[in-house]
C-alpha cells in the first residue's frame, strides 16, 4: 500500500497539542452533514465501526496506543460520515475518577477522527460503579439524550441519518451484562417503520448464546430486530472479527441480518483458542447506497503499520434478490483443497491438508481426495468461512468410494460445517450441515438450533452401495417445506423427510471434508476411502440438476514424459547432490543440504535411491533445482508428482514443496515457492513415515512454461523424497 500522506501523531503529542482544550472541545463532533439526491434523502455515505479499543496489556494506559490514533487516520481515508464504538472504550478500573481520566485519554487518541463518534459502554467502562452514567454523560456531552431510556442517559439512544436509522443498546451495567430495555428498543425500532435502514450497535454479542445476556437467536431482542426487519447489528465484548447470519430458527424464516462481531480495535487477542485469521486488528467500513449495503473489513495485512488493506467484503442488504448458486467446490484436480467454486458466491475457502490426506486418482476427473479412516481430513478456513455457514436452502453433493464403514451413529462423514474450538457451546459454534453414511446404509443429514439443539434427519431406507464402489451422494433441505431429500447416482432415496427447526448461528464454524471437527476425531470413525467433486450450493437443487452433476467426469490416463529418481548415485553412501545430473541444492538455517543415497534403512521408494533434506537442529529449509528438459504444449495440461515420507525425528511442522519458475527466475523465491508458476504444498504437524504422494496439476502457457523444477524442504525432520516425475494429462475419448 501507499504510505499515508497525512501525519501520524501519537496519542502524547495529540495531548499535548489539545492540552488545553477544554473537554467539551476535545469532544466535540463534526456535524453529520451529507450531501442530499433530488429527493432530499442522503446519497451514498458510509460509516465505520470498532469495539473495544481498551489497551491490550502492553502499553500501560486505557486505551491500545499500539492502534490509535493511528487507525483514526486509516478511517479517515474512507471519509466516513460517522463511527460507532461498540463499548469497552477503555480498560476501565473500579475507580471511577481512573475511568474518566482514561476516557478523556480515548477522547485525545480518537480526536484525528473527523467522523462523528457514537459510544456504547461495555463492561470495562462500568466498573467504576453506580457514579458511572453520570460521568458518562459529563465525559461525553455531545451524545444523545433526549430519547434515552430512564437511567441510561447518553448510552440507549438513536439518531436518523436520512432514511437510515441507528440505535445505541446498553447490554452492560454497572452490575454486569444485562438484556437491553426491551420496551424502549421496541418502541425505537416500531417509529423507524417505513425508513430505508435500521442498524443496531451495543456491547454484548448475540451468537454468544450462552455466554451472554443477550439471549441468543430466540431471545425477545434478536426476534425483535427480526420482525422489525433490521438491516444489520454490531457487537465487540470477544475480541475478534467475526460475521454470523445467525437467522430466526423455525421454518420459511427470512435468513434475517448479519451480526458482525468487531472487537478488533485494541483489546488484548490472545484468548485462547486462537483463530489467526479473526483475531486481528482492524475495524468494518459500511457503505450505504440506497438499499444496498456493503460491510468491508480493514486490517494490516501488508504489516506497513496501517489498516488500509480489505480482509473480507460481503453484502449485508440489498434490493435485489441474493444469488444462489454453486457456494464451494472442492475437485481436487489441480492435486490440492483448494475451492474453484467462481465468483461472487466462491469465495475461494481453499482446504488445508490434515493428517495423511492426500490426493489420488479420482473417481469423477483426474483426482480425488484419498483418505484411511485414522483422523484424515481437510479443513478449510479463512476470514470469510462465515459464507458457508448456511442455515436455509442446501444442496451438498460428492462422489464417494468407502473401503469400510464403522458402526458408530456419528461415524464416517463425507462433511460438516462446525467447529469444536470454542469458548462455550454457543450457537457460533453450531452444526450448519452434516452428511454421512451408517453402517447399515442410511444416510444421515444433521445441524444444531439454539444452544446446540440437535437436528436429525435420516433416509427412510437404505442405499444400495457396497464397499470400494464409487457412487455420488447428495442432500436437499428446503427452508420453505421443512423438507429433506436424499439422491444416490442422481436417483431420489426413499421419501423425503421433514422437518421443524432450521440451524441458527455458526458463524465460527469451517468446513471439514471427510471427518467430524477435531475434538471428536479419534473418539468417532472418519471416512476410510475417497472423496471427490464436493460441492455445496446454497439452494434446492431440482432432481434434473442432481442427476446433471451425479454423472462423473471422465477420468483421463496421464503419459510420463520426464521422471528422476536420483539413481545416478552411484555410492551406497548419502552422496551431496550439487552438480549432480545438473541439479543444484541450497539450504538455509541448519539444515545440512540435500543427500542422495539407500544409507542402511532402505530409504528410498523404488530403485536404490531417493533425496534426503534434513536440519541438523531446528527448523531450516533445504532445497535443489534443476532445468527440465521438456518442452511443453500450449493449452494442455500437465501433472508433476513427488512421493515423501519423514525419516525419524519427532513429529514436528515439516513441509515439502514442489515448484515450478521460469527458467532464470531466482531461485531464492523458492523458500516459499513466491511468485511461481505451479505449485504443490504439504505443510501440517505430524508428517507420516510412511510414503505418500504430492501432485499439481497446471496448464501450460507456452513451450518454455515451467522450465526450473525446485524441490523444497522445511521444517524440524529429515524428510526423505523419491519418484518425482512430470506427466503430460492426456484428453478422455469422451466428454462429459
Amino acid at each position: 500500500m501507499q504510505p499515508s500522506l497525512h501525519s501520524r501523531l501519537s496519542t502524547a503529542a495529540l495531548a499535548r497539542v489539545f492540552l488545553s482544550l477544554s473537554p467539551l472541545l476535545l469532544g466535540a463532533p463534526h456535524a453529520v452533514v451529507l450531501a442530499q439526491d433530488r429527493s432530499g434523502n442522503p446519497a451514498r455515505f458510509s460509516f465505520v465501526v470498532v469495539g473495544d479499543t481498551q489497551d491490550d496489556g502492553t502499553t500501560g494506559g486505557g486505551i491500545n496506543d499500539n492502534l490509535w490514533p493511528a487507525m483514526a487516520y486509516d478511517m479517515n481515508a474512507l471519509n466516513p460520515a460517522f463511527a460507532l464504538f461498540c463499548g469497552d472504550l477503555v480498560s476501565g478500573s473500579s475507580s471511577i475518577d481512573t475511568t474518566v481520566t482514561q476516557w478523556e485519554e480515548w477522547k485525545v487518541a480518537t480526536s484525528p477522527l473527523t467522523a462523528t463518534r457514537y459510544m456504547v459502554p461495555g463492561n470495562h467502562d462500568m466498573y467504576g460503579g453506580a457514579q458511572t452514567y453520570s460521568r458518562w454523560t459529563q465525559t461525553f456531552p455531545w451524545l444523545p439524550t433526549g430519547n434515552s431510556p430512564s437511567g441510561e442517559k447518553g448510552m440507549s439512544y438513536w439518531f436518523d441519518v436520512g432514511s437510515t436509522r441507528i440505535i445505541s443498546v446498553t447490554t452492560d451495567l454497572h452490575t454486569g451484562g444485562t438484556a437491553p430495555d426491551q420496551k424502549w428498543l421496541n418502541g425505537a425500532l416500531a417509529s423507524a417503520a417505513g425508513m430505508d435502514h435500521v442498524f443496531v450497535f451495543s456491547h454484548r454479542p448475540i451468537q454468544f448464546s450462552s455466554a451472554e445476556s443477550t439471549g441468543g437467536s430466540g431471545g425477545e431482542f434478536w426476534q425483535s430486530l427480526l420482525s422489525h426487519d433490521a438491516s444489520g447489528y454490531f457487537s465487540g465484548h470477544w475480541h475478534r472479527y467475526q460475521p454470523d447470519r445467525i437467522g430466526g430458527g423455525g421454518l420459511a424464516s427470512p435468513p434475517g441480518p448479519y451480526e458482525v462481531l468487531v472487537g478488533t480495535g485494541g483489546g488484548w487477542q490472545g484468548f485462547e483458542p486462537i483463530r489467526p485469521y479473526q483475531q486481528v486488528p482492524g475495524f468494518l467500513l459500511v457503505d450505504v447506497d440506497g438499499l444496498r449495503v456493503t460491510a468491508s473489513f480493514y486490517g494490516d495485512a501488508d504489516k506497513d503499520g496501517q489498516y488500509d488493506d480489505v480482509l473480507d467484503s460481503f453484502v449485508m442488504r440489498d434490493s435485489i434478490s441474493e444469488p444462489r448458486g454453486l457456494v464451494a467446490a472442492y475437485d481436487f484436480e489441480s492435486g490440492s483443497a483448494d475451492d474453484v467454486a467462481p465468483p461472487p458466491l466462491g469465495h475461494g475457502i481453499d482446504g488445508a491438508w490434515r493428517r495423511q490426506a492426500e490426493v489420488a486418482l479420482g473417481l469423477s476427473g483426474l483426482f480425488g481426495l484419498e483418505l484411511d479412516g485414522k483422523a484424515d481430513h481437510v479443513e478449510a478456513g479463512a476470514i470469510d468461512d462465515h459464507v458457508l455457514s448456511l442455515n436455509g436452502d442446501l444442496t451438498l453433493g460428492l462422489f464417494a468410494r468407502y473401503d469400510s464403514l464403522a458402526t458408530g451413529v456419528w461415524d464416517n462423514p463425507f462433511l460438516c460445517y462446525a467447529t469444536s474450538d470454542y469458548y462455550n457451546e454457543d450457537e457460533e459454534t453450531n452444526y450448519s450441515y452434516w452428511l454421512s453414511l451408517r453402517a447399515d446404509r442410511y444416510l444421515l443429514a444433521h445441524w444444531e438450533y439454539g444452544n446446540g439443539n440437535n437436528v436429525n434427519v435420516t433416509s427412510t431406507q437404505p442405499a444400495s452401495v457396497a464397499e470400494g464402489e464409487s457412487h455420488h451422494y447428495a442432500v436437499t433441505r428446503d427452508a420453505v417445506l421443512g423438507r429433506v431429500r436424499f439422491y444416490v447416482d442422481g436417483v431420489q432415496l426413499g421419501e423425503p423427510v421433514f422437518f421443524h427447526q432450521l440451524p441458527t448461528g455458526g458463524g465460527r464454524g469451517m468446513l471439514y471434508l471427510g471427518s467430524d471437527t477435531p475434538a471428536s476425531q479419534g473418539s468417532q470413525v472418519e471416512f476410510d476411502g475417497m472423496l471427490d467433486d464436493v460441492r455445496i450450493y446454497n439452494r434446492v437443487l431440482t432432481p434434473a440438476e442432481i442427476d446433471a452433476i451425479a454423472v462423473p467426469r471422465p477420468q483421463p490416463g496421464l503419459l510420463r514424459i520426464w521422471s528422476e529418481g536420483w539413481e545416478s548415485v552411484t555410492t551406497s553412501d548419502w552422496t551431496y547432490v550439487n552438480g549432480v545430473d545438473g541439479w543444484s541444492s541450497e539450504t538455509s538455517g541448519t539444515a545440512t543440504g540435500a543427500w542422495a543415497g539407500d544409507g542402511s534403512w532402505l530409504a528410498h521408494r523404488s530403485g536404490s535411491y531417493a533425496l534426503q533434506a534434513a536440519p541438523s537442529a531446528g527448523e531450516a529449509y533445504s532445497y535443489t533445482w534443476k532445468t527440465l528438459p521438456v518442452r511443453y504444449q500450449a493449452g494442455r495440461r500437465y501433472v508433476f508428482s513427488v512421493h515423501y515420507r519423514r525419516r525419524g525425528g519427532t513429529t514436528g511442522k515439516n513441509t515439502v514443496g514442489i515448484y515450478l519458475y521460469k527458467e532464470g527466475d531466482s531461485m531464492g523465491l523458492a523458500s516459499l515457492g513466491d511468485g511461481s508458476l505451479a505449485r504443490s504444498l504439504r505443510n501440517e504437524p505430524g508428517m507420516p513415515e510412511e510414503w505418500h504422494a504430492l501432485h499439481c496439476a497446471f496448464t501450460a502457457t507456452d513451450a518454455e512454461h515451467g522450465k526450473a523444477i525446485i524441490v523444497q524442504i522445511h521444517g524440524d525432520d529429515t524428510v526423505v523424497l523419491d519418484d518425482l516425475s512430470l506427466s503430460l494429462v492426456e484428453r478422455p475419448t469422451t466428454a462429459r
